[in-house]
C-alpha cells in the first residue's frame, strides 16, 4: 500500500484531503501541531513541530512514507504575507523534504503559491509567467521550490510543486472575503469591500484537495498551477452571496482601500493541470451554496442550556 505523510493535515486544505486519500487506498500519517485523537483504518495521526526538525526527521525515518503531501505553513489571515517566520518555514520544509529523501521517499507534492508570479502579467502560466514575488511569503515559497529542486538532484525523489490560486469553502479563515461578507450580512453590519472590480481565480477547496491528490498519483514533475483559470470579479462573489442569502442591503464598494500595486487580475493557467486528466467540478454558485450552507449549519443547531 503507498504510503502519504501529510504536514498541515488539521489546516484548510488538509482537513479537505484526508478523505480523497483515504477513499483512494493511500495509507496516510496526518501531521498536526495540535494533539488530535482520531485515528482510523486508513489515517493515524502524530503531533509533530517541523520547526524541530531533528525530530521531524525521526519521526520520517520511523514512519517511511512512500509520498510526502506538504501542505503546512503560515497561513495567518492578513500577516502571512511578511511574516518574518516566512523564512523558519522555507528552512523546516528543506529539511523536511532532505528527511522525506533520506528515507526513501519518491514523490514529494509541496503547496507553492500564486504569490511567486510578477503580478502584473494578469494571466499566470507555469513555463511563461516570470516569477516576481510581492511579499516575503512568495519569496520564501519561491525560494524553497528552487532549492528543493537542487536538493533532490540524484536523490531518485520526485518533487511537484501546486502553485494554489485564491480557495474558498467551508473553513476558510473568518478575516478573508467570503466569511467576512456573509457574517457581516447575516449581523446586518455594515458590508464595507473595495472596489470590487478586480478580477481573481477562485477554487472550491473541494477541488484543491482533488489537485493535490491527483498530484500524489501522477508520474509528472515540476510546477502545476492549481486554479479554476476562469476570472471571477470580486463583486460578481459579493452581489451572489448577497442574492443567496436574500440581504437587500448596499454594499458599500470603495470602503477599502485597495493598495497602489493590487493586480487588476490574477487568474492561474491550468492547461498543464487538465492534460493530466483533472479538472475543477464545483462551480462557483455551487460552492458558494455549499460554503453558505456549512456556515449557516452551527446557528442552526439548538443551543445547550
Amino acid at each position: 500500500m503507498t504510503h502519504v505523510l501529510v504536514t498541515g493535515a488539521n489546516g484548510f486544505i488538509g482537513r479537505a484531503v484526508l478523505p480523497l486519500l483515504a477513499a483512494r487506498g493511500w495509507r496516510v500519517s496526518a501531521v498536526s501541531r495540535q494533539p488530535h485523537d482520531t485515528d482510523s483504518a486508513s489515517t493515524s495521526w502524530h503531533t509533530a513541530d517541523l520547526f524541530d526538525t531533528a525530530s521531524t526527521a525521526e519521526l520520517v525515518e520511523h514512519l517511511r512514507p512512500t509520498h510526502l503531501l506538504h501542505l503546512a505553513w503560515n497561513t495567518e489571515h492578513g500577516r502571512f504575507w511578511q511574516a518574518p517566520d516566512n523564512l523558519r518555514w522555507m528552512s523546516a520544509s528543506l529539511s523536511l523534504l532532505q528527511a522525506f529523501a533520506q528515507a526513501g521517499g519518491k514523490r514529494a507534492v509541496v503547496a507553492g503559491t500564486c504569490a511567486e508570479y510578477d503580478w502584473q502579467h494578469g494571466f499566470c502560466r507555469e513555463d511563461i509567467t516570470p516569477c516576481a514575488p510581492h511579499s516575503l511569503y512568495g519569496e520564501a515559497k519561491l525560494a524553497t521550490h528552487r532549492l528543493a529542486r537542487h536538493l533532490l538532484v540524484g536523490t531518485g525523489t520526485q518533487l511537484a510543486w501546486g502553485r494554489v490560486f485564491f480557495p474558498y469553502g467551508p473553513g476558510e479563515a473568518t478575516g478573508r472575503l467570503i466569511p467576512s461578507v456573509m457574517q457581516a450580512m447575516d449581523t446586518g453590519g455594515p458590508v464595507r469591500c473595495s472596489h470590487g472590480r478586480q478580477y481573481r481565480d477562485f477554487l472550491h477547496v473541494d477541488d484543491v484537495a482533488a489537485a493535490f491528490a491527483h498530484l500524489l498519483d501522477m508520474a509528472d514533475d515540476g510546477v502545476f498551477n492549481i486554479a479554476s483559470g476562469m476570472p471571477t470579479q470580486l463583486r460578481q462573489i459579493v452581489l451572489t452571496l448577497a442574492r443567496l442569502m436574500r440581504w437587500t442591503g448596499t454594499p458599500d464598494f470603495g470602503a477599502i482601500a485597495v493598495p497602489a500595486d493590487d493586480p487588476p487580475l490574477l487568474v492561474g493557467n491550468i492547461t498543464r493541470l487538465r492534460a493530466t486528466g483533472w479538472q475543477p467540478t464545483v462551480t462557483l454558485e455551487d460552492g458558494l451554496i455549499h460554503t453558505l450552507a456549512d456556515w449557516r449549519q452551527p446557528r442552526q443547531q439548538p443551543r445547550s442550556p
